[in-house]
């Protein structure tokens, strides 16, 4: 019987398949399987992908014809069905729909609410964001970390690696979708004003972000320590720079990994803004950025920073050397010192650094 339902897909439209169809769906929730067995089952029968996420933007889950699952969210050619905040969907890709697609979408609509209702709201199920937040939280006891590392679907010395996002929620879907291109099928949730994805394996080196978008990568880690890893991308995330368009772009970094910062990361982990206060270069990095062409000034020093010589800046910023070095002059007269002299490079780049922790302060 159970095999004959799965064949569904195949049926006409007609009120015998109509049946088959309700009788599926009423079987799954008397089994009271997980929403994740569910959404991949009505793949199947659908044979193509269907999905359910939330109109928060918080949670997204998909199942696949294939019978696996995985965080991502519906495609432009997805038809929906809304309802008690929650968005179903089937994709079919472009492709023709069955002429059951309307009935299979409300009776997969009502399996999913009643299943998400089924459980405690306290205690997360599979493809609860929650999950995530209980593996990278400092303070949840190693039993119930355990667990979600457990519901999330993978094991305790599974590979992952944090990532730290702040920017519009388009851009980061984006992102997501990018991940998920790459078949790393990021699980997300929302810590505070950042938002968190856990891949699983090294984060990767080619990442392009939307603008708007910034982004810390934390080390690679056993599931079980993901904390660290998620400090870490927290730290690193202070330090990004998000692309806005526009001529200040070159010296913005919106990818920063842990694994670069060195001693740097001490002080994102150690420093809060209310901590850099009464920092002679901080205030006089402050006054060149509201004086004149403050963007164009505070960019060439970061520029430079990154560059390490007037003539690397002078190519990354697409000006002659000597433009770039009449705005070096007059932000020297404000600073006080050379930077470009090591030991005034080396001043300048710890200036603009702190200045950032300053700017970006994250709660962990």
């Amino acid at each position: 019987m159970r095999g004959l339902l799965l064949k569904l897909s195949g049926l006409d439209a007609d009120a015998e398949g109509a049946i088959r169809l309700i009788t599926f769906f009423d079987s799954l929730l008397e089994q009271e399987v997980s929403l994740d067995a569910l959404l991949r089952n009505a793949a199947v029968v659908a044979d193509c992908p269907v999905g359910i996420q939330d109109s928060e933007g918080h949670f997204a889950l998909r199942g696949m014809p294939s019978g696996s699952w995985d965080s991502a969210r519906a495609g432009r050619h997805a038809i929906f069905r809304d309802s008690a905040g929650y968005r179903v969907w089937l994709d079919r890709d472009g492709a023709d729909g069955s002429s059951l697609d309307e009935l299979l979408l409300e009776r997969l609509s009502i399996a999913c609410l009643a299943t998400l209702r089924r459980g405690d709201r306290s205690s997360p199920t599979v493809g609860d964001p929650a999950l995530l937040e209980l593996i990278i939280a400092r303070s949840t006891a190693a039993p119930e970390r355990a667990r979600a590392i457990h519901l999330l679907g993978i094991r305790p010395c599974t590979t992952l690696t944090l990532i730290a996002v702040l920017g519009p929620l388009e851009g980061v879907d984006a992102l997501a979708a990018d991940l998920g291109a790459r078949d790393l099928r990021p699980h997300r949730a929302i810590v505070g004003t950042a938002h968190a994805m856990a891949i699983t394996g090294p984060g990767p080196r080619d990442l392009q972000v939307p603008h708007g978008v910034s982004v810390g990568i934390g080390p690679p880690v056993h599931a079980v320590d993901g904390p660290t890893s998620w400090e870490k991308a927290v730290g690193a995330l202070r330090y990004a720079t998000p692309i806005i368009g526009g001529p200040a772009d070159a010296g913005a970094y919106p990818v920063v990994h842990s694994a670069d910062l060195g001693p740097y990361e001490f002080l994102a982990a150690t420093l809060r803004s209310a901590d850099i206060v009464d920092v002679t270069d901080l205030d006089a990095l402050d006054d060149l950025a509201t004086g004149p062409h403050g963007v164009d000034v505070l960019n060439t020093l970061s520029v430079l920073v990154a560059a390490g010589s007037l003539r690397e800046a002078a190519r990354q910023l697409h000006l002659h050397h000597n433009s770039v070095s009449a705005r070096l002059v007059r932000a020297e007269e404000r600073l006080g010192y050379r930077v470009t002299e090591p030991i005034g490079l080396s001043r300048l780049r710890l200036a603009l650094a702190l200045r950032r922790l300053r700017e970006v302060d994250l709660p962990l």
